[in-house]
């Protein structure tokens, strides 16, 4: 799972080493059971919020007016 802290903490992405989560910067956890667990672990925690539920909107195209 992917998710992106929205602050600086100490934790693990793979259960065995931890490191500096730093704020603003997207991780992948590892692709087992043990890595969804740590991220719905740092989701609840209030510090990431998951990648894939963070929409970009798209701006409206402005038609340009002729002169």
């Amino acid at each position: 799972m992917k998710i992106r802290m929205t602050e600086t903490v100490q934790g693990s992405l793979d259960g065995k080493v931890v490191i500096k989560l730093e704020a603003g910067n997207e991780y992948e956890t590892e692709d087992s059971p043990r890595g969804e667990r740590l991220a719905r672990y740092h989701l609840r925690k209030g510090v990431a919020v998951s990648v894939e539920a963070v929409a970009v909107p798209a701006k409206p195209v402005r038609k340009r007016r002729k002169k």
